[in-house]
């Protein structure tokens, strides 16, 4: 193998060491770690209470392939929206989510794939981190489309991604990043914040009857007989960024964060009759979003996270890429239990 195996297993026993339990989404570190006291006139601090939620949850995952002699290729799973459950209390919180019964794709159409997902979510004052661990088989190809309109289903294709990305937050006693999308805390007054976000993303993507289908070769013009079977994407890279609440009819919030950023990216990729290396830099947009209403009893909102791809395509047009854009829609409130009980 071309990949450093080694690294992979170990990065993987910690994601399984970290995260307890399949589809573990969210865990918060112990605030003393980092401890950064916060501004009352701006943050108001329910992480002693029992912060609970609802949720839907949907991954869009996509793998593309850039390449000037033909158009963008992208690759996506066939997944189900989830729905879950999560708790909040002082360091800890834990979610749990199941696929949606209500709701399904078209198998016939978009191909069924079997999905391993392990995330871990770090939400301290200030510092945050996000890893996880994704297995897909079985994707199709959303873009381009056969010439009848239907799609290319590739049943025997896997994609493994494996991610870490951190967060430093500069001004965490006036600007609360839990506020905004784990609501153990409130922002009261808008604010807004420099943040630093390093990151590190190894996929691997391989399928024993070519990645690229034939008639989708020759629908393309794309030269050469060999198929492309397998690919290792590195990508290590910072991101400075800057993220803003804007508070609004007292309890309603608004926040968007942008990261632009400078990325380096390392490609081992196999064909039935070769194998090349490449590497190269790259600009990349990424962004966050968050909308609700966040009361001192109840909560309610929606966000969605993920890379920003037609501007960065300007910049730069890289050869392989992996992206996963996350929509999630929550609604919750909070319960004094453990105070009571403590009196």
């Amino acid at each position: 193998m071309y990949c450093n195996l080694r690294a992979i297993r170990f990065l993987t026993i910690i994601f399984l060491f970290g995260s307890g339990a399949l589809q573990a989404q969210h865990h918060t570190l112990n605030p003393q770690l980092f401890y950064v006291p916060i501004d009352s006139n701006y943050i108001v601090d329910h992480t002693s209470e029992l912060t609970c939620r609802l949720f839907l949850l949907s991954q869009d995952a996509s793998f593309m392939i850039n390449r000037d002699s033909f158009k963008r290729i992208v690759f996506k799973p066939n997944v189900n929206i989830k729905v879950g459950i999560a708790g909040f209390w002082k360091w800890f919180g834990l979610g749990l989510s199941i696929e949606n019964p209500f709701y399904k794709k078209n198998t016939s159409t978009y191909g069924k794939t079997s999905l391993i997902d392990l995330r871990v979510n770090v939400f301290g004052r200030a510092v945050a981190a996000e890893l996880y661990l994704q297995q897909y088989r079985g994707l199709y190809i959303s873009n381009p489309q056969k010439e009848d309109g239907s799609n290319y289903v590739l049943p025997d294709m896997s994609a493994l991604s494996v991610g870490i990305s951190a967060y430093w937050i500069y001004n965490a006693s006036r600007f609360s990043i839990r506020a905004a999308f784990i609501q153990n805390e409130r922002q009261k007054k808008s604010a807004g914040s420099l943040m630093v976000r390093p990151a590190f993303l190894f996929t691997r993507i391989d399928s024993p009857n070519g990645i690229i289908p034939a008639e989708l070769k020759e629908q393309l013009h794309i030269p050469g007989s060999d198929l492309l079977v397998s690919g290792d994407i590195y990508s290590l890279g910072i991101s400075p960024g800057y993220s803003y609440t804007l508070i609004f009819l007292k309890n309603f919030y608004f926040t968007a964060t942008a990261f632009p950023g400078i990325f380096w990216q390392y490609y081992v990729y196999e064909t039935t009759k070769d194998v090349y290396i490449e590497d190269e830099f790259s600009f990349q947009l990424g962004g966050r979003f968050a909308i609700g209403y966040n009361s001192d009893q109840w909560f309610i909102g929606g966000s969605v996270q993920g890379g920003l791809h037609e501007i960065p395509d300007i910049l730069s047009n890289t050869f392989l890429h992996y992206d996963v854009a996350q929509f999630r829609v929550w609604g919750g409130t909070r319960f004094d239990w453990f105070r009571k009980k403590k009196k």
